[in-house]
This record gives structure tokens, C-alpha cells and sequence, in this order.
């Protein structure tokens, strides 16, 4: 049995050892960290479908933030976020800042049978108050404070104090940045909240495909090289074709056919047929079938449509096969498109832009 490791990383969130066609959105962003305070990337929206890496690009900035002058606090937008990243902060910060002392023990009973707790009151300060006062003990030592937030949800009251405390943040010059992912239609939905306005100035990354053919077939084929192995030339140009440039399944090829006969030091044309075939399945169970389940009928009717063309489809199409008004059929359109499922072609057409959403459906 082989010793070596699977170099490919198949599960949301993981940080793949290479990347495909997100250099300049890294490099984008890290050139904000470098500058001053205000730079545009320093709060930046990563948007994009399920699979398309925008969890992955959070933990690789804020991993490379931290060899700068940067520490981070990684969250997701739930319930407790903002206590979260104040103890996630500290935690960063644990050499610079002295955390406080929640509870200690005062005594225990003779008989053994209890003990006495006293609780440290909970400082009276808000939240922004006691972000505060870390960042300036931060700012002793020249380091900045990154805010990753992963998941938006606008229905989250706690994301709204998030970013409007932020702007205070920005206004009196801290050191510090916010990125955040989410999908495309709760990202939408954060803009258009009138409360957080602010947020509208944020840079927005649109995490897509990679169109770069060289570059999904480089990062396969040098990603094999790391764990010690290479592959035939054919079964490169047939795993490069199967991913559609799609991020996710990248790494679900690379990983199915690395695992198929791992002991051999060479990936055959037979082990990528197998892997593409496992990956594809893996694909309709962990994104297609969770994509259905979001969409609504209407949703999945102007999908169907679709279908009746070999590519691109005329909006005036869809509404006539669909018997309604090209203002109601750009409805859907909207919102397919916010979902990441489709994609503008151009004045009047659309597209799929899931790759293989169009043949899963079909099947259906």
C-alpha cells in the first residue's frame, strides 16, 4: 500500500496546496493589507455558488495576512458572531493583549461536597467599545485586525452591527479590514439592506468559473506532482475538460482519480475515466441536489425552458415557451443569475453557467 497522501482537498473550506485563477483577487486584496487605511480592497465582498471557493480564498488571505503585519478572526455569520470575533481576536492577539478573566475559583467546601465560583463582571462596555480598546493596544505594535465573515445573511442583526461599527472603524483610521463570502443572492440582499448602505463601496470578487484552460490544467497536473506522482498526458486533458473550470470539481477529479490505483506512480487515461465518473456523482449529491432544493418552481421552469436550446437562450424565447411577459421572465432571470445557476451571454441571452447543472437537469 502506498504511503503517500491524497494531495487534493474535496471538502468545503479546505485550502487546496495550489490554486486555480484566483491570483489577482489574493493579490488584489493583499495589496490593501500593504497599504493604508481606506484602501478599496480593505472591505471586500467575495461572492459566488456553492463550490466556486470563496471559503477556501477567506482561510489563504487571512493565512497570508498573518505573514504580514496582520493577525485575523475567522467567523461565520451566526448567532454569537460578534462575541466570537472579540474572543477570536484575543485569541490572535493572545501575545499583545491581555485577556480578561471571566471566572475563578474562590474555595471549596470542607465536606467536599461544592465548590464557590466568582464570576468577573462582564465589562459594561459595548462591543465596539471593547474592539477598541484592543485595537489600540494593537496599534502599539503596529499590527492590523482582519475580520473574515463567511455565509452572509442579511437576517442576522448581529452582521448589521458588524458593518456599521466597521465604518466607525474605517472613519477614525484603524488598522483594520473585512472580507466577507456568501452566495450570490444573500449577498444581493446585504446590499440592498438601506441600513448598511455603507457596504455598497465594498469591492466586489465574483468567484465564477476559471475560463483560464492553462491554468486548471497546470494546478492538476503540478498539484499530482507534489504528492510524488504524474499523469499521462491524455488522462490530464481529459480530467482539465471534465472540471469545466468549476473550483470544487477541480479538486473532486483530482481526487477521485488520485485514489484509484494510488500505489501506481503514474495516473492512467483508465484512472481518470473512473475518477471523473465518482466525481461527477459526488457533484450531483453535495451541490446539484442541495441547488434544487432552493429553487422554486417557477425557478426550475425557466430552467427547463432553457433547455430546448443547444447553448445560449433568447430571453424573448423562454418567455413565449414559458406564456408570460418578458418583464416577469426577467424576473427569474434575475434571480437564476444571483444564484450563480446562469449567466448573461449578452443583451437579451442566457446561459448556463454551472457547469453540468444543464445535463443533471436534463436528466431529471
Amino acid at each position: 500500500m502506498s504511503n503517500r497522501t491524497n494531495p487534493f482537498t474535496p471538502s468545503f473550506g479546505s485550502v487546496p496546496p495550489l490554486f486555480a485563477g484566483r491570483a489577482e483577487v489574493s493579490k488584489d486584496v493583499l495589496h490593501g493589507l500593504d497599504g493604508n487605511p481606506g484602501e478599496p480592497n480593505r472591505i471586500s465582498l467575495f461572492v459566488g455558488a456553492r463550490g466556486s471557493g470563496k471559503t477556501a480564498l477567506l482561510t489563504k488571505i487571512a493565512t497570508e495576512a498573518g505573514q504580514r503585519t496582520w493577525i485575523s478572526a475567522n467567523v461565520t455569520a451566526i448567532p454569537g458572531m460578534l462575541e466570537d470575533i472579540y474572543e477570536r481576536t484575543q485569541e490572535a492577539a493572545v501575545e499583545f493583549v491581555e485577556k480578561r478573566a471571566k471566572s475563578h475559583l474562590t474555595g471549596i467546601s470542607v465536606a467536599g461536597t461544592g465548590f464557590n465560583r466568582e464570576m468577573a463582571e462582564r465589562p459594561q462596555e459595548n462591543w465596539r467599545s471593547r474592539m477598541n480598546a484592543i485595537l489600540n493596544e494593537l496599534n502599539e505594535h503596529s499590527i492590523g485586525l482582519l475580520i473574515t465573515v463567511d455565509e452572509v445573511d442579511i437576517s442576522l442583526d448581529e452582521l448589521r452591527t458588524l458593518v456599521v461599527t466597521f465604518q466607525h472603524f474605517v472613519r477614525e483610521q484603524r488598522e483594520v479590514a473585512l472580507l466577507m463570502a456568501g452566495l450570490p443572492h444573500n449577498v444581493s440582499a446585504l446590499l440592498h439592506d438601506k441600513t448598511i448602505s455603507f457596504l455598497r463601496r465594498a469591492v466586489q470578487h465574483q468567484l465564477g468559473i476559471i475560463h483560464e484552460t492553462h491554468e486548471v490544467r497546470e494546478t492538476i497536473k503540478k498539484t499530482i506532482e507534489l504528492s510524488g506522482r504524474t499523469i499521462q498526458e491524455e488522462a490530464l486533458e481529459q480530467a482539465t475538460a471534465a472540471t469545466g473550470g468549476f473550483p470544487f470539481l477541480i479538486q473532486l477529479v483530482g481526487y477521485h482519480m488520485w485514489r484509484q490505483n494510488p500505489e501506481q506512480d503514474e495516473i492512467s487515461i483508465l484512472d481518470a475515466d473512473e475518477g471523473i465518473r465518482y466525481a461527477l456523482a459526488d457533484m450531483e449529491s453535495r451541490i446539484f441536489e442541495v441547488t434544487m432544493r432552493e429553487l422554486s418552481e417557477n425557478d426550475v421552469r425557466f430552467l427547463k425552458a432553457m433547455l430546448l436550446d443547444k447553448e445560449e437562450s433568447r430571453m424573448e424565447d423562454i418567455a413565449t415557451r414559458l406564456d408570460v411577459s418578458s418583464g416577469y421572465a426577467g424576473q427569474y432571470r434575475r434571480r437564476l443569475i444571483e444564484q450563480g445557476i446562469i449567466g448573461s451571454r449578452g443583451r437579451g441571452k442566457v446561459g448556463f453557467e454551472m457547469p453540468f447543472f444543464r445535463e443533471y437537469l436534463s436528466e431529471r
